[in-house]
């Protein structure tokens, strides 16, 4: 059976907030994104070490992929953020506005300097052209790479754009499907930017639906209120999960190499690999809240 880890909602904890990091535990998303980076000034850097330290000694999350995204290495607080996260009960760490595969190895070899586990993964976050053109390079750089986000903010503004326009989201289709291509071809998870505005959840829903035919797993929000819209939206529907039962049982069931078809459709090995995939998803929690 193919195991898939769910990642249809990524709440982004901001550190701003005194409480984000606190109260992040009882959210029912797939994942959770602890912020170091841009939502933490430059002052309040090592506070917010403290305040996510507590918060994840606590414990009792609900089974969410917990990941923290840090400054980069050539900032004045990559190192002491990578070092904290080296040392934290979390699944991954998340570089931010990686533009070379040589960032992504600089800091594995700093974890295994720092004694992190082999299990403790890595994510870059692609916010600029530079790293949108370097992103094969920067998702085959290390066997700790599990997945590629984009940031649409940082690279619209980077390519000359505003992110203003309506739909907003097309003159970013092409770094879109080169992320989600890249992401595939090295077997990695592949999380869409957030949304710009969480008091529209009709178009939330409409870019959740756009990007799971483009290809990604999931999307990144800000605002807990979204996640049930990114659930239903990147989990499978009942008629696909009716198909890949149909599918499964049907190839279950043939003679050893013979020709399978289902609703007149000849099942190729790829098609019963996402049959395999949709059952798989189809046994998540909280499907279609």
């Amino acid at each position: 059976m193919t195991t898939v880890r769910p990642r249809r909602s990524v709440l982004y904890r901001l550190g701003d907030d005194p409480r984000s990091y606190e109260t992040a535990r009882g959210f029912e998303v797939d994942g959770l994104l602890f912020d170091l980076e841009d939502s933490v000034a430059p002052a309040d850097k090592a506070t917010a070490r403290k305040r996510l330290g507590a918060a994840l000694a606590a414990g009792n999350f609900n089974g969410q992929e917990r990941l923290i995204r840090v400054n980069g290495l050539d900032t004045a607080w990559g190192a002491d953020d990578l070092a904290f996260a080296a040392k934290s009960p979390i699944d991954g760490i998340m570089l931010a506005k990686v533009e070379t595969g040589r960032q992504m190895r600089e800091a594995d070899d700093a974890l295994g300097g720092l004694g992190a586990p082999d299990s403790l993964t890595l994510w870059a976050m692609i916010e600029t052209p530079k790293g949108v053109l370097a992103a094969s390079e920067v998702a085959g750089s290390t066997p700790r790479m599990a997945g590629i986000a984009i940031g649409l903010g940082d690279l619209s503004r980077g390519m000359g754009g505003f992110r203003h326009a309506a739909p907003f989201r097309f003159p970013m289709l092409a770094a879109l499907s080169t992320i989600v291509l890249v992401a595939r071809a090295h077997g990695l998870a592949a999380i869409d930017s957030s949304f710009r505005d969480a008091r529209d959840p009709e178009g939330f829903r409409a870019a959740c639906l756009e990007s799971r035919e483009l290809g990604y797993d999931g999307k990144a929000l800000s605002d807990p209120a979204l996640a049930p819209i990114a659930d239903a939206a990147f989990g499978p529907t009942p008629a696909e999960i009716d198909w890949s039962k149909r599918v499964l049982s049907a190839v279950g069931a043939a003679p050893s190499g013979a020709q399978v078809k289902v609703d007149g459709q000849l099942i190729e090995p790829g098609y019963i690999e996402v049959a395999r995939r949709i059952a798989a998803a189809a046994s998540w929690p909280r499907l279609g809240r």
